[in-house]
């Protein structure tokens, strides 16, 4: 009984039978009915579901606010105990933002698997990967820094894996027909093709000196994958706004061009998010030591 009362504080922390089934590493039904066995138990009902919510009755409350402290402590044993093993053995769950999963992560995963052959992964790749921290060991997401940014406070560990500017890019193509933009207000006019997954908005921003601007481009095309989005300025749909590692090759090769390189511009910033210690799984904490010696090796 006492593993179907941890399930119990894992859906109500994860807020969902079907996300902690996930970390339990059974189905769904499975979960509901390990909860309809814990209430058989007990005789009385510890949690109402309505409209996809979870509501804990008093009695529930009492069970979540005594036993979630001695579950802790027992999942704190189980990973000491497992640092005592010479090889790896368990299962991370991994939420990622597209540009890095496509680009980076498979390969690092692979290396691990080869080297771990009982470890197993689960990867979920989402621009939004930090709305997913409940059920994931790992998150992996981007965002744009500029002046007054601010990162949501979050209950997790932050290390910075890459940071890069963002690059104004078209192709000559495009400029040959529509005009080369000379000033950041000139984008005002002009195709734009953006991803408010990489850049928030449907803001860029544009620095010269000591002045800052913010310009508000024409939403011509939005797509939540930036690899999507530089496939579209190749095809000469217009002018996009991406991170310099993407692009970089591109400009020497002569297949597009920089556009307004006087002026500097927002900082793309690839950023490892992992729960504190005494909530991390060993196998995952290998795993992420692992990412942060190498992470961006392709």
């Amino acid at each position: 009984m006492l593993d179907k009362m941890d399930f119990f504080v894992c859906v109500i922390r994860c807020g969902s039978i079907s996300a902690a089934s996930r970390k339990f590493n059974i189905s769904c039904s499975a979960g509901s009915r390990w909860l309809q066995e814990l209430e058989s138990h007990f005789g009385m009902t510890l949690m109402r579901r309505s409209n996809r919510l979870l509501t804990l009755t008093p009695a529930g409350q009492k069970l979540f606010d005594d036993f979630s402290p001695l579950a802790d402590s027992a999942d704190q044993l189980r990973r000491s105990i497992q640092d005592f093993k010479t090889e790896d053995i368990g299962h991370i769950n991994i939420a990622c933002t597209p540009v890095y999963a496509n680009h980076f992560l498979m390969k690092r995963v692979a290396e691990y698997m080869d080297e771990h052959p009982n470890v197993t992964f689960n990867i979920v790749v989402s621009p939004w990967a930090l709305d997913l921290a409940a059920e994931s060991d790992l998150m992996i997401s981007a965002n744009a820094h500029y002046q007054g940014y601010r990162e949501k406070d979050l209950h997790l560990v932050r290390r910075e894996l890459y940071q890069c500017p963002f690059i104004p890019i078209a192709t000559q193509a495009y400029i040959d027909k529509y005009g080369l933009p000379l000033l950041p207000s000139d984008l005002t006019q002009h195709r734009c093709l953006f991803a408010s997954t990489l850049t928030g908005s449907n803001d860029w921003i544009f620095s010269l000196g000591d002045e800052s601007e913010m310009i508000k481009i024409p939403k011509t095309l939005e797509v939540n994958d930036s690899d999507l989005l530089l496939d579209g300025v190749m095809n000469n749909a217009g002018i996009g706004y991406l991170p310099e590692f993407l692009v970089s090759e591109s400009i020497e090769r002569g297949d597009i061009v920089r556009l307004l390189p006087d002026y500097a511009t927002s900082i793309w910033s690839v950023n490892l998010y992992y729960h504190p210690p005494q909530k991390a799984s060993t196998v995952a904490t290998h795993f992420k030591n692992t990412l942060l010696a190498a992470p961006f090796n392709k």
